[in-house]
């Protein structure tokens, strides 16, 4: 035991956790953030993108006529800022002793903490591509004297964790906290009523809550300003920031004012009708006429559900499938590192389109995405282990223990918000 110290066991860890190995962790069971484009370069403290949204007035059959309307492309440099994120490893020293002596045994127990960070990590990950940059993670009407907080969409119960600390604003997303950004401990879940528990009733927590959706966020995660804004944000500004579900007015959005031309700088939006399918065929035929190659599909995983069922015995495109099948594919295509997954595929007027089931899906949305036209820009790789001084494990300097630092920092790039959709209103069909 003697030679196994603080050094080696640094060594050990980073062995345990190779970038691989941290992607394959992390990428697992969440696919938009597996399969969204990743460029590992944000040098200085933005990067600016510039999108073209109109082009020259200068056309005519007629030269006079040109010339006299010639005029400059219609561009904006969307200027794109980082945010981060961390989870933090705490190893007692009392643990690790308390382990039967051998290497193996105190790996295992640091294995099994980091494994946990990382997950925590991943689900953030996970569930911020999607949202919109301000942080919150569901919404409850209840106000009274009641330790249950019962959730507006009971699906948003997976985004809660049992001693996950929550804060609390108006429905108005990004807004300044309630009661000082008082906080409530979650300490029991109940997933299939999709509510949980905390510490004290809600209006002694909460004593100016409503009960009009008011909105939920881990503690530190929210924008927590009375004009929220890119430039306050602490949380990814995932698609949902991008391609809004209402269309965009002129608050700045990374410097750009996107209501001269909502589709081009702040995507399709489409309610959906009929049938789940009829809905996504209609996005990607929109998508698709505004100059777009939709690439992707993403669904919650009762909508995929419904969609699959929908499409038993229903051939991919004329001719192309047998009567009494469904097409699902798992192939190269779909796979990033070790980690694939399954879809159903769609034939759209780009081409056959995947569609994935993705449990970090906004409830009752569909995602309709030309995946080249995004990144998801880090400055190294996203999570890593932060060893800049060269040390993995710091001593506590209040705890007997050592700790472990995990984190990123980076943000989402959309390089033709146009060339992509959102559809609502499909919980209902």
């Amino acid at each position: 035991m003697a030679s196994f110290n603080l050094t080696n066991f640094d060594a050990a860890m980073k062995h345990m956790y190779p970038i691989k190995k941290v992607e394959n962790l992390v990428y697992k069971n969440n696919p938009l953030l597996s399969m969204i484009p990743k460029v590992t370069s944000f040098a200085g403290r933005n990067v600016t993108y510039a999108v073209e949204y109109g082009q020259t007035p200068g056309r005519s059959a007629n030269f006079l006529t040109a010339q006299t309307n010639r005029g400059g492309t219609k561009l904006e440099d969307f200027v794109v800022t980082r945010v981060k994120d961390y989870a933090v490893v705490s190893l007692d020293n009392e643990t690790l002793l308390a382990a039967d002596g051998s290497e193996g045994s105190l790996l295992d127990v640091a294995k099994a903490k980091t494994d946990s960070a990382l997950h925590a990590l991943a689900r953030s990950m996970g569930q911020a591509v999607y949202r919109d940059g301000t942080g919150h993670i569901g919404a409850t009407n209840v106000d009274g004297s009641t330790t249950t907080i019962a959730l507006v969409n009971a699906a948003d119960i997976r985004n809660f964790e049992i001693g996950m600390r929550v804060v609390r604003s108006t429905s108005t997303a990004g807004s300044a906290l309630l009661d000082g950004g008082a906080a409530a401990e979650i300490t029991a879940v109940n997933r299939t009523a999709g509510s949980f528990t905390i510490h004290a009733n809600a209006d002694a927590v909460w004593p100016n809550a409503t009960s009009s959706a008011d909105l939920l966020y881990v503690e530190g995660d929210a924008t927590d300003n009375a004009a929220p804004t890119t430039t306050n944000f602490k949380r990814l500004a995932g698609i949902e920031a991008w391609c809004p579900t209402s269309a965009p007015g002129a608050t700045s959005f990374f410097g750009v004012d996107r209501s001269q031309d909502t589709t081009r700088l702040g995507g399709q939006r489409i309610t959906g009708s009929g049938s789940i399918k009829e809905s996504l065929l209609n996005a990607m035929v929109t998508v698709y006429r505004e100059g777009g190659l939709p690439s992707h599909v993403f669904l919650p995983p009762d909508l995929w559900l419904n969609l699959a069922n929908d499409m038993v015995g229903v051939p991919l495109s004329a001719g192309t499938v047998t009567a009494g099948t469904s097409r699902r594919r798992y192939g190269p295509d779909d796979v990033s590192g070790v980690v694939g997954f399954s879809a159903i595929e769609l034939a759209g007027p780009s081409g056959v389109i995947p569609v994935y089931a993705d449990h970090n899906c906004q409830p009752g949305v569909a995602w309709i995405l030309q995946m080249d036209t995004w990144e998801f820009r880090t400055l190294g790789s996203a999570p890593r282990i932060l060893d800049f001084d060269g040390l993995s494990g710091l001593r506590e300097q209040n705890a007997d223990g050592v700790e472990y630092r995990w984190g990123w920092y980076g943000n989402i790039l959309c390089k033709a918000p146009g060339y992509n959709a959102v559809v609502t209103g499909l919980a209902a069909l």
